[in-house]
């Protein structure tokens, strides 16, 4: 039996990885600088076998034969200076994941936007359909989300894999799938000129299919158009690879959607709160038209997910909010940006962001905890109305979103 760490295995891409592994029949176990006895990730994994370790390197001995680490470990972990002292392999998520995938079929789906929710589509029409796939994605699907199933990974038959791949660290050409959609490209990690070079490269990679996004859109009972238009993309390559039609529309029908896009958690004193891990500005602004499309009036709180990416699109997030708030109206609430330690660089803070929205006369508020967030917000929303809040990374997001549901103007 193969002993495998994971280093940052509450990420999103890494639980993935490490439930898959354990189905599979590794001896995994794992470390994060997050880990709580109280998150949900966390009981849900080590209820599975999982053995969770402080992230000191006490994990790792001579019998460990592998570590999985993500883009987002820094080389002073603990964890990864031990492994190179025992001389470990140590392997990037993707590598890990193209090992367990080997030579079996392989549909992989790319793009800046939407592809957790296409690659979750893709899933539930090929389960509807009786073809057992074996699916690995960035968040959950609710259809298969339980108290105790995490819900972004379904172990199914071995030979046909779906998997959502990343261009954020150019990891997806790492693959070379037999089928592929890129949803769409805009700009986000990088220049233009350069994602579309690896998304090229990516399509000449897919020794098949390669469905690039259309702008076709097929009904789904979520929010949005941009979920209509993942619909017609997972619709386009499964009618590409001779499914019926019908049957996938039906599947397509009763899709719920997936964790934190768009996820309706409840009302409140008749005030409708949204939860969306929109992090770009493409995002932001596909969130908040399908939030004022469905509810008119929106107040909106958002936290960057990092110091990098908030002063790499400073003006894009400025002009998505901006245009938003003029046509529309509403409360937006900027939270500090997101820390989880590490090296960075606070060049630009969500303060920079505020005072730009002001000065281009959008009444824009910094706010500086989630307690200050949820006084104003009580102050400002009415029956009618929807709170949205956006952002990654942070899993107090989520937690912070139910809280209003259940605790609305209480202390």
């Amino acid at each position: 039996m193969r002993r495998i760490h994971f280093i940052g295995i509450g990420g999103v891409g890494m639980n993935g990885l490490a439930q898959l592994s354990a189905q599979y029949g590794y001896c995994v176990t794992g470390s994060d600088r997050a880990y709580s006895s109280a998150s949900r990730i966390f009981r849900c994994l080590e209820q599975i076998g999982i053995r969770l370790y402080p992230q000191d390197g006490s994990a790792l001995t001579e019998k460990t034969d592998a570590v999985v680490y993500s883009t987002a470990i820094e080389p002073g972990n603990p964890d990864l200076q031990q492994a190179g002292k025992l001389k470990i392999p140590i392997l990037h998520r993707s590598e890990f994941l193209k090992e367990l995938i080997g030579d079996n079929k392989l549909i992989a789906v790319a793009g800046t936007a939407g592809k957790t929710t296409t690659t979750g589509m893709l899933g539930w029409i090929f389960e509807s359909l009786g073809l057992d796939p074996t699916v690995y994605n960035g968040a959950a699907l609710l259809n298969w989300k339980t108290g105790t199933i995490p819900g972004n990974i379904r172990k199914g038959n071995a030979g046909l894999w779906i998997i959502e791949a990343d261009e954020s660290d150019k990891s997806l050409l790492n693959f070379h799938p037999d089928h592929s959609i890129i949803t769409n490209i805009s700009r986000d990690h990088y220049e233009l000129d350069e994602l579309n070079a690896m998304f090229n490269r990516f399509e000449e990679q897919t020794s098949g299919t390669t469905l690039r996004g259309t702008g076709r859109r097929i009904p789904v009972p979520t929010l949005g158009k941009h979920d209509e238009e993942n619909a017609g993309c997972a619709f386009e390559l499964c009618l590409a690879l001779g499914m019926d039609e019908t049957a996938v529309r039906q599947a397509l029908s009763t899709f719920k959607g997936i964790e934190r896009r768009l996820e309706i958690i409840g009302k409140t004193d008749g005030i409708t709160v949204i939860d969306d891990y929109a992090h770009n500005a493409a995002k932001i602004s596909a969130a908040l038209s399908a939030a004022v499309s469905a509810y008119g009036t929106v107040h909106v709180f958002w936290r960057p997910h990092g110091f990098g990416p908030l002063a790499q699109g400073l003006s894009d997030f400025a002009a998505v909010f901006s245009n938003h708030w003029k046509k529309n109206g509403g409360s937006i609430f900027i939270l500090p940006v997101y820390y989880a330690g590490g090296t960075v660089t606070r060049s630009v803070t969500s303060t920079d962001l505020v005072e730009r929205l002001n000065s281009a006369g959008v009444p824009a508020e910094a706010v500086p905890d989630y307690p200050a967030l949820k006084r104003r917000l009580e102050e400002v929303a009415e029956a009618g109305t929807a709170i949205l809040g956006m952002g990654a990374r942070d899993p107090q997001l989520p937690l912070f979103a139910r809280h209003l549901v259940e605790a609305w103007k209480t202390s």
